[in-house]
């Protein structure tokens, strides 16, 4: 009885092929339409907007693109696996993306909604500068010793490297049973009254921007130390305090002198300082920074053709201004 079930089933599937074979399967069509518009929301014509939608039938991608009209708009359409993919683009900025929502509901072969609209925001390249800029996981050289780290040099300072300033001092404490288990934290402080850190919202509407950050760090409102843990629960997970979309200014070497900031060096931070002490006998931390080498000027526009870090490994070299 079973053998007989088996064929009839392989007779109705391939008859399924067979009739299939006519109208092969085919991909809902998408259409959708990018607002260019700059910083103060004008619309900007001319930008050259680049969407990549799918054939509909060999599915492989098919670019769409064309330039702004007078209102900033830009539209395209054709197939969609229920994603595509965008760039935009104009001399004298920064290229940017759009915060596309996947479709979810096809009906009659469109993708529903039918032709949205997304606003892309392109930012001007006004003052990109020379700066140190490096990501790395540095691992701290002891547990319970404060341990200082040169920005400028990209390293520990002695006797744990070849740094000469502490810019930052990291303090770890760590209790370690299994990957599955262990509590760490660093504390990070400062070596002058007036240096210090303080955690930046970048603007929802920069996050799909090369350039994502406010042009100038603060002047004031830095904390003199700052913490990150982590820690592995049994049964629960991580639970920690830093995350990727964390992002940081801070100010070191301030010198003051009667009351007024006369020399310090600015910079900032992306990426979370996240930490990892599993492979360690310490812990290792991420740290992805820039530094702005002239003292008081506050400009984290940074040059990426201008890093003032040589023969960094190509994992180490920062991807964004």
């Amino acid at each position: 009885m079973k053998i007989k079930y088996y064929i009839l089933a392989a007779i109705v599937l391939a008859a399924l092929v067979v009739v299939g074979a006519d109208k092969p399967f085919t991909l809902p069509l998408a259409k959708l339409t990018v607002q260019v518009v700059d910083e103060q929301h004008v619309p900007i014509q001319g930008a050259h907007v680049n969407l990549t939608f799918m054939d509909p039938v060999t599915r492989k991608g098919v670019p769409i693109s064309g330039l702004t009209d007078a209102s900033g708009f830009f539209t395209g359409g054709g197939g969609s696996d229920s994603s595509i993919g965008g760039t935009v683009q104009k001399d004298g900025c920064y290229s940017a993306g759009f915060p596309f929502k996947p479709f979810r509901d096809a009906k009659d072969g469109r993708w529903q909604p039918w032709d949205p609209t997304y606003v892309s925001v392109l930012r001007k390249i006004e003052k990109p500068v020379a700066m140190y800029g490096k990501r790395a996981w540095i691992e701290i050289p002891q547990t319970n010793v404060p341990c200082g780290y040169d920005l400028e040099a990209g390293d520990w300072i002695a006797p744990y490297g070849k740094g000469k300033t502490s810019d930052f001092i990291m303090t770890l404490k760590r209790e370690y049973e299994n990957r599955n288990k262990f509590n760490v934290s660093v504390v990070i402080n400062f070596s002058n009254p007036l240096d210090g850190i303080q955690e930046v919202k970048l603007p929802e509407e920069w996050s799909c921007c090369e350039f994502k950050w406010p042009r100038l760090a603060p002047d004031t409102g830095y904390d003199v130390f700052l913490t990150t843990r982590l820690e592995a629960i049994p049964g629960k997970g991580y639970k920690g305090t830093a995350s990727e979309k964390q992002a940081y200014f801070f100010r070191v070497r301030t010198v003051e002198r009667d009351g007024k900031i006369v020399s310090a060096l600015y910079g900032k931070i992306g990426g979370g300082l996240q930490l990892a002490p599993s492979n360690s006998k310490t812990c290792e931390l991420y740290l992805a920074y820039y530094l702005n080498p002239t003292p008081l000027d506050r400009n984290i526009e940074f040059d990426l053709k201008k890093n003032l870090f040589k023969n960094l490994k190509d994992e180490e070299q920062p991807r964004e201004p």
